[in-house]
């Protein structure tokens, strides 16, 4: 398979600063979930997102280049050291496997259901004998894989949110646990918009849990010399508060 990125990345580049004039940097693949929309058609990758590392390649110098996957397709490139992996959590698995940047935001994990059956969470054990729907290959935080298989199950057999919803429409799941910087409502209000169905989404109130998002490199991968820049960079980002203006930005856009 044709590599994502050069072999060896240029040594001139400035981890503060772009690329000097006339040089070409290597691509740097940016490894991101795709998605579909309701009818199966791929969609852009989403804007928060592109926007995110837009501003670490303006910070950096560096030519990151987004590239959608299937998730698992995603995390098996990462693994082999093609590219930097967007929004992984850090569990203890994949902690002995990558090496992560430093967080770029946080995001919380809602669980979606159908308005006309919604559900309550509090407590883990409100979970219990339910079925929910996470994303193909998805791992989390501490609490939630030790009730996973236990209180409830999961299903990840389907790699998109459109497939998850269907399966959700059809009752073959109790809820479709999704990701995001939103809140609640503004999630809700997003997912009526771009899934709209046979009827209205609900999300319910009380996040299961929040956590960073971040970039995994593999432990054996060359890109390890990029992670220092991106820390910086990162720092930076956050002291000028440019992540977080830009995801304000996203939660007041008056499109999906």
């Amino acid at each position: 398979m044709k590599k994502l990125l050069f072999v060896t990345l240029l040594a001139t580049l400035s981890p503060a600063g772009p690329a000097l004039a006339g040089e070409t940097a290597s691509e740097i693949a940016v490894l991101v979930a795709d998605q579909s929309d309701a009818n199966g058609n791929p969609m852009p990758t989403a804007p928060a997102i592109t926007g995110v590392v837009g501003l670490l390649a303006a910070e950096t110098g560096l030519n990151l280049v987004l590239h959608p996957y299937p998730w698992r397709r995603a995390q098996m490139l990462a693994e082999n050291g093609e590219g930097l992996l967007y929004g992984a959590a850090a569990t203890p698995e994949r902690q002995r496997m990558f090496n992560f940047s430093k967080p770029l935001y946080a995001a919380s994990q809602w669980l979606v259901t159908p308005a006309r059956s919604t559900l309550s969470f509090q407590r883990w054990e409100d979970l219990r004998g339910k079925v929910i729907s996470i994303s193909s290959g998805g791992r989390y935080g501490t609490e939630f894989e030790e009730h996973r298989g236990k209180t409830f199950t999961v299903e990840d057999n389907a790699a998109t949110i459109a497939s998850r919803l269907k399966m959700l429409s059809i009752g073959r799941v109790d809820a479709v646990m999704l990701d995001s910087f939103r809140g609640a409502a503004q999630l809700e209000a997003r997912l009526n918009c771009l899934y709209p169905g046979d009827g209205k989404w609900t999300v319910v109130d009380k996040p299961l849990d929040t956590e960073p998002v971040l970039l995994a490199v593999s432990k054996s991968a060359q890109l390890n010399s990029v992670l220092p820049a991106l820390n910086e960079a990162i720092d930076r980002l956050t002291k000028s508060r440019s992540i977080q203006k830009l995801l304000e930005k996203r939660l007041t856009a008056t499109s999906c």
